[in-house]
């Protein structure tokens, strides 16, 4: 039941029984309004005055009586506002003892006393009842609009004091609940904190780290105790500190969360790679006052990529070594053949050689030179097809020296992609490492489609991984000359073309890699990237060569990877790498 906040109850508690009509008579709507009526006549009206409120009265003839009413007013929640208390009551209790009693009930009561001046003084009614603010003292006999005033101001008082009370109630029940929920909420958060395995800290606009999570012993053996008493950035990788320096303060800056990978040292040395989001906090004015990271230890799964990566590295090769040993054994073949002719002419040359020497020998023995002589030399020379040999023999042994070279470019080509690396980032030629992937490749694309090159000749070096970033280039490759083989077994046209090209693009080197092939419905480009995804017949593809190419490009060397594509038309993988990298001092090198 809802509180009364506009009670108009008065309780007059007076022994005389006179008293009591005439009190009512003066609080009555017929009393106020003559009241009102003398007032206007002295005075005249007050526009816009509002009408005097009328009081229900009630009566009781001793202090008993009195808390008898006010105890059943509250069981009823219609409480008393206001009493009117006589000082001496005989032959129970008087004023101030009835006073005193009824508070002790209802300590919100507001009360005017009536007493005479031989009653009690103001100190001993403050001794008997302490100073009140709910107390007011009324000297006998009244006046008539002193009354009304009493009963008009200490009503309204008591109906504003209920409603303060109620609004402080409200407010009470409303943090209550609210630090319940909190303390809930806080509870929720220490349970889910202290058990669950990814790593969670809160980081304050200084970067200092003022929470670490349990998980961070599992995960690093390092305790949130240990780790709260050394610098935030003591186990973070060097190579990485200024990226997650840089990383938070654009969380603070722009409110807006980032998502990074980076290392932190184990107790044992050992380094784990970490996944983390950081998310703003933000205060009531709305600005970023905490960062919370949550962080997940991806170290299997980066060992595993890089497995996987080396795994189909290996089944590249693999896949490519039948091709390249045809490669090689054109080349090998013309050597072959070429030499065996040198043998053989070399064998009728010494032929001759050895005729003509005989035959001279004997005209310088004779002392003369015969026509006899002349004719059997040159029939040896005609035996020996001498000028045939010595035209065809320069010619072979270029054709053997080409093939030489062919055979050793190959070969140098596939040990530089088939390098395995130092495993950490270094500057290289793109134009270089492209030339020779696809010289590897070649056995791959020659039978659909013709190649083409254009490499900007002032292509800046770029650090990277050379031997995953030929990787990349040797899943587009292959792509593109599967894709330009399914146009054909299509019936789309004639032989494909394969274009690749570089150009510097401000901080950036690109990379183009087109083709004339089926292209990319528009309902699957967005999965093109995800593992296992693969549009390709049974044991022609894993689905594992973009994803691995895009977490490459993206996450290992900070660049992009899309496309661009047309069904029917073809399509078009862009790389994008930085060409400079942020410097400790945050120039770029």
């Amino acid at each position: 039941m809802t509180p009364n906040f506009k009670s108009n109850r008065i309780l007059v508690i007076d022994d005389n029984r006179s008293s009591h009509p005439d009190i009512k008579k003066i609080l009555s709507s017929e009393g106020i309004d003559a009241q009102e009526s003398t007032r206007t006549a002295l005075f005249g009206a007050a526009p816009g005055a509002p009408r005097a409120r009328a009081f229900t009265i009630d009566s009781a003839h001793q202090g008993e009586q009195g808390l008898a009413r006010v105890e059943a007013a509250l069981a009823e929640r219609q409480p008393y506002a206001l009493a009117f208390v006589d000082v001496q009551m005989p032959p129970g209790w008087d004023g101030i003892e009835t006073i005193a009693r009824l508070w002790k009930v209802d300590p919100h009561l507001q009360v005017v006393v009536g007493t005479a001046f031989s009653d009690y003084s103001w100190d001993e009614i403050i001794e008997k009842l302490g100073a009140s603010d709910r107390l007011v003292i009324l000297k006998k006999p009244f006046d008539n609009i002193e009354v009304v005033q009493l009963a008009h101001a200490l009503t309204a008082r008591w109906q504003l004091a209920q409603q303060v009370r109620a609004h402080i109630g409200d407010l009470e029940r409303t943090v209550a609940t609210r630090t319940a929920e909190l303390h809930k909420s806080e509870a929720h958060f220490r349970v889910i904190a202290e058990n669950i395995a990814d790593l969670i800290a809160v980081v304050d606009e200084r970067g200092a780290h003022t929470y670490h999570s349990p998980s961070f012993e599992k995960v690093l053996g390092l305790s949130p105790t240990e780790l709260s008493q050394m610098p935030a950035a003591a186990h973070i990788h060097p190579e990485d500190q200024l990226k997650v320096l840089l990383a938070t303060q654009g969380v603070f800056e722009t409110g807006v969360g980032r998502t990074l990978e980076y290392r932190m040292k184990h107790r044992d040395g050992s380094w784990r790679a970490l996944e983390a989001h950081a998310n703003p906090v933000r205060n009531d004015l709305g600005m970023t006052e905490h960062l919370v990271m949550v962080a997940r230890d991806i170290t299997l799964r980066r060992q595993m990529e890089v497995r996987l990566q080396h795994a189909q590295k290996m089944e590249s090769i693999g896949q490519l070594a039948a091709g390249i040993a045809h490669e090689i054994n054109t080349p090998t073949q013309y050597i072959g053949d070429n030499s065996q002719f040198v043998q053989d002419s070399f064998r009728d040359l010494t032929a001759y050689l050895a005729e003509q020497s005989r035959l001279l020998l004997a005209a310088a023995r004779e002392g003369r030179i015969s026509p006899e002589l002349v004719a059997e030399i040159a029939a040896a020379a005609l035996a020996a097809d001498l000028e045939y040999v010595l035209t065809e023999i320069p010619r072979a042994i270029e054709q053997s020296l080409e093939g030489v070279h062919r055979i050793a470019k190959i070969v140098g080509a596939m040990k530089e992609f088939s390098h395995p690396g130092s495993g950490e980032k270094t500057t290289i030629d793109l134009n270089r490492a492209i030339e020779s992937t696809l010289t590897v490749a070649r056995n791959e694309w020659k039978h659909v489609a013709d190649l083409v090159t254009d490499f900007e000749p002032a292509l800046p070096l770029v650090r990277c991984f050379p031997g995953e970033f030929n990787q990349v280039i040797l899943n587009l490759v292959v792509n593109a000359s599967h894709a330009i083989a399914d146009a054909l077994a299509a019936g789309r046209g004639g032989r494909g073309r394969i274009t690749v090209t570089t150009r510097a693009d401000g901080d950036w080197a690109e990379v183009r890699v087109a083709d004339t092939g089926t292209g990319i419905p528009e309902e699957i480009r967005r999965k093109i990237f995800d593992p296992f995804f693969t549009t390709k017949g049974v044991g022609k593809g894993t689905g594992q060569g973009l994803a691995i190419a895009h977490s490459v490009v993206v996450d290992k060397h900070g660049g992009e990877l899309r496309l661009e594509s047309a069904v029917g038309q073809g399509t078009t993988f862009i790389i994008r790498l930085p060409l400079r990298l942020p410097a400790a001092d945050g120039r770029t090198e």
